[in-house]
C-alpha cells in the first residue's frame, strides 16, 4: 500500500487504486503543485500491473472537488493548459476508473469526474461551470470532452449558459451514472470496482479503449481486430469458459497470445 500526506493521497488496495483529493478546507481545490502530484500518482498507477481498477474521490461532506485555484489562474501560477495535461492523462488511464463525488463539483473538478468510465453521486450534489462567468473560454480537449460524453445541448447547458445542475438532473442527462445517498457513496464504490476487477482485464482495457475510440470518431479498425483477436487467442479466455464449464469464479491474470480456443 502507498500513501501520501500531501492534498493528493494514492493509496493501492489489492487490484484497486484510490486517488483521493484531500484538502476540504479549500474544498479540494486544485494549484499547480496539486495537479503535478495528482499526475504522478495516475503515472505510477499507469505503470502497475496489478491495479485493474482507478478510483478517484475527495475528502469532506460538501464538495468533490473546486476545480482550478482561481487565485492561482489569476496571478499565472496556473494555465488552463496544465490542467488539461491532468484530465488527458485521467481519462486516457487503460483501466476503468471510478469517480465517487463525496459532494458537489465546479469547473475543472467537473471535468475531472466526467473524464472517469463511471460516476457515482450523492444526492444533493450539484455541478456548476462558471467559466463563462469569469470571461474564460473552456480549453479545447475538455470542450470536446463534454460534446462527446454529454452531448451538445447539456455542455452548452453546463458551458455557455453555467447553469447549476443538480444530482436527479445529472442522473438523467447522463453526468451520473450511479445516484447514492451519502452513506452508501463509499460501500457502493468499492462494491462497483470490485467486481470490475475480477472480470477479464484484457477484454476491459480492450474494451474501454475502443469505445472511448468509437465516441472520438478516432477508430482504427485494424488495430481494433488486433485487440479483439488478442481477446479471442489469451489464457483468460480460456480461463473464463473453464469456469463457466466447471460452475467456479474464474481467475484471470491478463495473459495474451496463447493459442485459440477450439
Amino acid at each position: 500500500m502507498t500513501d501520501s500526506k500531501e492534498a493528493i493521497r494514492l493509496a493501492v488496495k489489492g487490484k484497486i487504486a484510490w486517488i483521493t483529493l484531500d484538502n476540504p478546507l479549500k474544498h479540494n481545490s486544485l494549484v499547480a503543485e496539486d495537479i503535478d502530484l495528482f499526475i504522478s500518482h495516475l503515472e505510477s498507477v499507469e505503470n502497475r500491473s496489478d491495479v485493474r481498477v482507478l478510483v478517484v474521490t475527495g475528502s469532506g461532506d460538501q464538495t468533490f472537488c473546486a476545480g482550478a485555484s482561481l487565485t492561482q489562474m489569476s496571478s499565472g501560477d496556473l494555465s488552463g493548459e496544465h490542467f488539461e495535461i491532468l484530465t488527458d492523462k485521467l481519462a486516457a488511464m487503460p483501466m476503468p476508473s471510478i469517480c465517487a463525488l463525496n459532494g458537489s463539483a465546479y469547473g475543472g473538478g467537473a471535468e475531472v469526474g466526467l473524464c472517469c468510465d463511471f460516476r457515482i453521486g450523492v444526492q444533493g450534489m450539484t455541478i456548476r461551470v462558471p467559466a463563462a462567468r469569469f470571461g474564460l473560454c473552456y480549453p479545447l480537449n475538455g470542450l470536446r470532452r463534454y460534446v462527446q460524453r454529454l452531448g451538445l445541448n447539456t455542455s452548452k447547458r453546463l458551458l455557455i449558459a453555467a447553469e447549476t445542475l443538480d444530482a436527479k438532473a445529472l442522473l438523467s442527462l447522463g453526468y451520473l451514472t450511479h445516484l447514492v445517498v451519502s452513506d452508501q457513496l463509499i460501500e457502493t464504490t468499492e462494491q462497483m470496482a470490485d467486481s470490475i476487477s475480477k472480470l477479464a482485464p484484457l477484454a476491459v482495457t480492450a474494451m474501454k479503449k475502443l469505445c472511448d475510440q468509437v465516441a472520438e470518431g478516432s477508430l482504427c479498425e485494424s488495430e481494433a481486430l488486433a485487440l479483439i483477436q488478442q481477446c479471442r487467442e489469451s489464457e483468460d479466455l480460456q480461463e473464463g469458459l473453464n469456469a463457466a464449464r466447471e460452475k467456479r469464479q474464474p481467475v484471470f491474470v491478463g495473459a495474451g497470445n496463447s493459442p485459440p480456443v477450439n
